[in-house]
């Protein structure tokens, strides 16, 4: 087949290109030449800004796919741009969104009491995006999915799509391991985790969500359908923590401190935050049965893998827009702690 890529120059971009063409798939892909990065030989680059409709419009008249793979749409703008250019011309509209459609990730990331299904199925309840984000920053997949179901109720084409959750690997400009491995490479001994670190966080290494991506281009089954994709090995904070310390030779206490001890980093009414990237509660796990039983989906790259290759990425090209890390935060909240259980136990031994 041949396959529009929009996007796919970063992230996991490299990754689907690749994997395309290795099952011998024809691949060309359109963006706006940001990211200097070559892609796989065989591929066909044409440049552009989709969001410059007729231009978009232009661009596709005379190109001929049969399946589109929408990497960047952000809201019903950019889907109904698609369908405007490739309406009644291909077999399928492969979408990426996001697992912030679900009410379980507003809850997470608010820290609301909830109750919602844990993991997360596909038909889960949904939430209203502007709680998060706000139309004036053009994201909200929900808008998104709706306009793409819109889209196939009016018989433009057919369409998957695809729920990811929070990606990482090589490459990645909003790197959440970075907290960990810079901690580790300035040979902290102590790092805290909140409440334990024993949050379930589902995450997406690049490589095998590009792996669901081609899944999606290659199956029958799979039109029409809504899918979650996520590694399908979970791992908590604290494991997390535990693990770059290892890949790293560095050993290091891994300590538990109460959420409300911990330093903030960003606070908003909407989304609090503490410097912990993976400040969430309860758990935001995709469930990802369907598309293991589907499409038969499986992780290309393994857990331990993919952080070892993220942390060789991160190592030898560290974030330069990253705000610098407060180390006397962080200890005065180790120290205050300790002394705090320090004093519990002293209390209880004496009262013994």
């Amino acid at each position: 087949m041949r396959v529009l890529i929009i996007g796919g120059t970063r992230r996991t971009g490299p990754f689907l290109v690749k994997q395309l063409i290795e099952h011998g798939h024809s691949v060309v892909v359109f963006h706006r030449g940001q990211h200097n990065l070559r892609l796989v030989e065989g591929a066909q680059e044409i440049l552009g800004d989709r969001r410059d409709v007729s231009r978009f419009k232009s661009a596709m008249a005379s190109l001929k796919v049969d399946v589109v793979v929408d990497t960047m749409a952000t809201d019903d703008e950019d889907v109904r741009a698609v369908v405007a250019a490739f309406r009644g011309r291909i077999r399928r509209y492969v979408c990426i969104s996001s697992y912030d459609v679900y009410a379980a990730y507003t809850d997470a990331w608010t820290r609301t009491p909830s109750l919602q299904p844990v993991p997360i199925p596909e038909d889960a309840p949904k939430t209203v995006q502007s709680d998060l984000y706000g139309r004036e920053q053009r994201y909200d997949k929900m808008r998104v999915e709706q306009e793409v179901a819109a889209a196939q109720a009016s018989h433009a084409f057919e369409a998957t799509i695809l729920r990811w959750p929070a990606l990482y690997g090589p490459r990645d400009t909003t790197p959440r391991e970075w907290y960990y491995v810079k901690q580790a490479t300035d040979k902290r001994p102590r790092i805290p985790v909140i409440d334990g670190g024993r949050s379930l966080f589902s995450r997406g290494y690049f490589e095998n969500m590009a792996h669901s991506i081609l899944l999606a281009v290659e199956s029958d089954i799979a039109s029409g359908q809504t899918y979650n994709a996520a590694d399908t090995h979970a791992i908590t904070p604290w494991q997390i923590a535990t693990m770059i310390g290892d890949i790293l030779g560095h050993t290091w206490e891994v300590i538990s401190v109460p959420r409300v001890l911990m330093p903030a980093c960003v606070q908003s009414q909407a989304r609090p935050y503490s410097c912990d990237p993976y400040d969430i509660e309860p758990h935001l796990l995709l469930d990802v049965t369907k598309i293991r039983t589907e499409l038969g989906y499986t992780d290309l790259v393994p857990c331990r893998t993919a952080m070892e290759r993220t942390v060789e990425w991160l190592v030898s090209n560290p974030p330069t827009q990253e705000p610098p890390f407060d180390y006397r935060a962080l200890d005065h909240v180790l120290d205050k702690y300790h002394a705090c259980i320090s004093s519990v136990v002293g209390g209880l031994e004496a009262g013994t």
